[in-house]
């Protein structure tokens, strides 16, 4: 796993705000300021996970800010952020809406709706502290239409799969951290991101209210368990749930999708976990591929890159370099 580090202590007391600033802020069209510039403090360990990135920031409480008049396009930054504030409260505005995230929530948001932020402790003095969760956006299942009615939203993380996230990331990025061998951080990293897909799936369901919800989740369910077979067709589908298949295309329109495109991107999705494990560092892409349905080499390139934006050659690449 990489590691990068910034440690105030190395750092004269009065360049330590600026570079801080630098740090947080260079290339973007955000600003910052605090009530301890002069005496600031700050600490920021961050490690790549395959694909992913997690960091731990501890921080005296400042302000940011977005330039009204931005000289960056930022409309094509390709990362979503999920905050895990562990000690203080942030408070955001992001387009044009408020939101407050406390100790036990989780903030997921993009860098192009951000307009401001506030990190603020109860005593003005404390280091505001948070665990970031940084995610590429081709990684995730969801489409960004669907993502859209996710972001700027503070998603409790006390309960179900937001506490089993948090916990994940809490621990991540707590004392044992350095423990980890450089062949872990593409196999945490896929699990990390398999967390946080579910997350937003649940998020999602939890909000809609389309019909035969328990239907669709049971049918789901089944699906994962079969993706390796080459049988799983909508027809038969439909038959293993006593259902007609014009019933069965309608639960998946609900959500925006097909039967067969649901299918094709779970299998995509286990396509991309192996391709990240070391352990299948030898195996070809193209036998990856069969095992997960996928007979022509050609199609499954096309359709991963449609998927996820990078080849599967460059994704193993990058996730095992």
């Amino acid at each position: 796993m990489i590691e990068n580090a910034f440690r105030i202590d190395d750092i004269p007391t009065k360049e330590r705000f600026d570079r801080w600033r630098e740090r947080i802020c260079s290339g973007s069209d955000f600003e910052m300021t605090s009530d301890h510039a002069q005496d600031f403090y700050a600490d920021d360990h961050e490690t790549e996970l395959g694909p992913l990135r997690v960091a731990k920031k501890t921080f005296a409480p400042m302000h940011m800010w977005r330039n009204p008049t931005p000289t960056r396009d930022f409309a094509h930054d390709e990362a979503y952020q999920l905050q895990l504030p562990l000690r203080g409260t942030l408070r955001a505005t992001w387009n044009d809406t408020q939101v407050a995230s406390g100790v036990g929530d989780l903030f997921v948001h993009d860098i192009s709706r951000l307009q401001q932020c506030d990190f603020l402790t109860p005593d003005g003095r404390t280091p505001f502290q948070h665990a970031t969760v940084i995610i590429p956006k081709p990684l995730l299942s969801l489409p960004t239409g669907r993502m859209d009615r996710i972001l700027g939203r503070s998603i409790p993380g006390d309960d179900g799969i937001g506490a089993l996230l948090a916990g994940f990331v809490a621990t991540l990025t707590g004392k044992g951290a350095g423990s980890y061998r450089p062949a872990d951080g593409p196999r945490v990293g896929m699990a990390l991101l398999g967390l946080v897909d579910a997350l937003f799936a649940h998020a999602l369901e939890s909000d809609s209210a389309f019909p035969a919800r328990a239907l669709t989740l049971r049918v789901q369910a089944f699906i994962q368990q079969h993706l390796r077979e080459p049988g799983l067709t909508p027809g038969a589908l439909a038959a293993a749930h006593h259902i007609s298949p014009s019933y069965l295309h309608r639960l998946f329109q609900e959500q925006g999708t097909t039967v067969s495109a649901w299918i094709r991107t779970q299998r995509l999705v286990r396509a991309r976990r192996d391709l990240a494990d070391p352990v299948m560092r030898d195996t070809p892409i193209h036998a990856i591929a069969a095992g997960w349905g996928f007979s022509h080499p050609a199609d499954f390139s096309r359709a991963f890159r449609k998927a996820f934006g990078i080849s599967p050659k460059d994704f193993r690449h990058d996730a095992l370099r």
